[in-house]
């Protein structure tokens, strides 16, 4: 059978499955069941219609074929997930975990290295499909044992369109791997409004603010499809980061890049700028840490910079020859400074000092011109920012006059 009319099979038996035509979609992938091996989706899809209608040992067999499938071609997490479904319908099936991790170490990789030794590489439609399935870079490389730990630690979870997996203030500190479909992270502005930060696909994970900062989470996270994702609470990835350190330095890595975007994303200083566009953003900054009690900024001083600070809190103070030292605001998480120096080319109005530690993030002139140039809009967003930071400057001086001191 060539791959147009697997294809045209397919196509048919998902017409009859959407339709609740259990029988007529069975007969139809299993006229194609022989394509499986390559094709993890068929198996996948025979083992959900042979569970929905009572028949678990036939379902378990090819929940395990596909399962095998997967690790096969390199998909650790998809390998996971039907793992756990073959266990939620059958817990004797226990076995089955440590069978899936000696394929991959023995087919796939390299015990610890992540490495592969040989790979299937399916063609045609299976091929295409294939490619649909994105690895998760988190657990690449552990061992056998390290897999059967990892299986038997982790929790399967399916979530129907436009639920949510958590809200914005719970508490909570697992990480998510998202299995199949899609989510939105969500997260409010300071006005209220619910802001779309990042659309997350199958081999995506989320969940890490809450791990490394032991607090609420900072968003909400809500299906955007049918979804299925694994989670691992706190403790049990702290018991594989103890032997892997990498796995940490990926979660961490993308924890400092997702705290950056979402303050852009919440910024109405950068509301107008697009996803895309702020993950080209993010490639260009840098960023840099000051103790509590460090001069950031000097009344004076040539700036070509602005700041967004990431963590901490700064205090904004000036120096008056005739009232001495005067406090004008203090600033926090998401919040800038330093857009007058930059975008008028005079001398910094005021100080700024860290009240906490604080990790702030650099945007440089070269780079905002590059964003202004593309979202003019954002150039009256900043002109009113300024206008009303130098009002604030006035009236704490007490001038009548609006200059740029």
């Amino acid at each position: 059978m060539n791959d147009p009319t697997i294809s045209s099979v397919k196509s048919k038996a998902e017409a009859y499955f959407s339709k609740g035509k259990l029988k007529e979609a069975i007969e139809a992938y299993e006229s194609i069941k022989s394509y499986a091996g390559k094709d993890p989706r068929i198996s996948l899809r025979i083992g959900e219609i042979y569970r929905k209608t009572g028949k678990n040992n036939e379902a378990i067999d090819a929940y395990k074929l596909a399962a095998d499938t997967f690790i096969r071609q390199g998909f650790v997490t998809k390998a996971i997930g039907v793992c756990k479904v073959i266990m939620d319908i059958d817990p004797s099936q226990a076995d089955v975990q440590r069978k899936i991790a000696e394929l991959y170490t023995k087919k796939g990789f390299v015990a610890g290295t992540g490495k592969k030794v040989e790979e299937e590489k399916p063609s045609g439609d299976a091929g295409k499909e294939a490619g649909k399935f994105p690895r998760t870079p988190l657990f690449s490389d552990l061992g056998r044992d390290e897999l059967v730990t990892l299986i038997g630690k982790v929790r399967y979870q399916t979530v129907s369109q436009g639920e949510f997996v958590f809200k914005e203030g719970d508490s909570g500190d697992s990480i998510y791997i998202i299995n199949s479909g899609e989510v939105e992270i969500i997260s409010r502005d300071r006005r209220g409004n619910d802001v779309v930060l990042s659309t997350l696909k199958e081999g995506d994970f989320f969940g890490e603010f809450g791990f490394f900062s032991n607090a609420r989470r900072e968003a909400s996270v809500r299906a955007k499809s049918p979804a299925s994702m694994l989670e691992i609470v706190k403790k049990d990835i702290a018991d594989i980061i103890e032997r892997h350190r990498r796995v940490a330095g990926v979660i961490f890595d993308f924890y400092k890049e997702r705290v950056v975007d979402r303050l852009m994303a919440l910024s109405s200083v950068f509301e107008p700028v697009t996803t895309g566009d702020r993950k080209i953003i993010l490639a260009r900054l840098t960023s840099s840490k000051y103790e509590s009690g460090a001069t950031i900024v000097r009344q004076g001083d040539i700036g070509d910079t602005m700041y967004l600070i990431k963590e901490g809190k700064v205090r904004v103070w000036l120096n008056d020859a005739l009232k001495g030292n005067i406090e004008v605001t203090t600033l926090g998480e998401g919040d800038f400074f330093g857009e007058i120096a930059l975008a008028t080319s005079r001398p910094r109005v005021a100080n700024v000092t860290a009240t906490t530690d604080t990790e702030l993030v650099l945007f440089s002139r070269p780079m905002i011109k590059d964003i202004l140039a593309k979202y003019p809009d954002i150039k009256k967003i900043m002109e009113d920012v300024i206008k009303a930071r130098v009002t604030d400057v006035i009236k704490v001086k007490g001038l009548q006059s609006a200059a740029l001191i």
